[in-house]
């Protein structure tokens, strides 16, 4: 979904796509804590922070010279779709370190599953209802996001061959709709769509 709106906060300005993720992160965190243990959600709060600090001071390296002669950009200024993408592998490699770290335990995985879908769900939501489009693509993105809610909840304490299966399905799903929307399927949320899915078929639950 393209952006078309900016918000103010005093003195700050954020996009539409601030607000949206940081609108979809504290609503399934609040969702994990009701649904899973307390441990499940610190990894899942954790992951959000490292990735939201590696992209905002990734500034650093795509922009070093700028932030050389300027230090305090950072305070305003953020790595862009570099920053996230390497902001992305970082959170998912640090991700994998405390799942190893637990055995792959089935509760972890589930909770991934859910979090990876609602995530991304609710920020392409949000996004078509914060920004303008056509009346079709935002209706088609809302439902569309919202049974793939459903179906994660549905499908949520389901094996892992189940969760692979559902979450390609969700990637084709993603692409389908990113391809007709303006910025077509070339959007970052198709990429951490992509990581995600990929990130979680690589994952296997520990055998017993």
């Amino acid at each position: 979904m393209q952006i078309t709106e900016w918000y103010s906060i005093k003195s700050l300005t954020m996009p539409s796509t601030w607000v949206s993720f940081l609108l979809s992160i504290v609503i399934v965190g609040l969702i994990l804590g009701i649904l899973y243990k307390k441990e499940v959600v610190s990894i899942f709060v954790d992951a959000m922070l490292e990735l939201i600090l590696i992209w905002k001071f990734s500034v650093i390296v795509t922009d070093f010279s700028l932030v050389i002669k300027h230090p305090l950009t950072m305070l305003y200024f953020n790595g862009g779709m570099i920053g996230l993408i390497i902001g992305m592998l970082y959170m998912l490699l640090t991700l994998w370190k405390k799942l190893r770290r637990r055995g792959f335990i089935e509760e972890d995985l589930q909770s991934l599953f859910l979090a990876s879908i609602l995530s991304q769900s609710f920020y392409q939501i949000w996004m078509a209802i914060l920004n303008d489009a056509l009346l079709w693509q935002k209706a088609l993105t809302i439902i569309s996001f919202s049974c793939w809610m459903l179906i994660a909840f549905w499908k949520g304490k389901a094996g892992s061959i189940w969760h692979m299966q559902l979450l390609l399905l969700f990637f084709c799903t993603h692409l389908f709709i990113a391809s007709l929307q303006p910025l077509g399927i070339w959007q970052v949320s198709v990429l951490v769509t992509l990581l995600l899915v990929l990130f979680r078929i690589f994952l296997q639950p520990r055998r017993i």
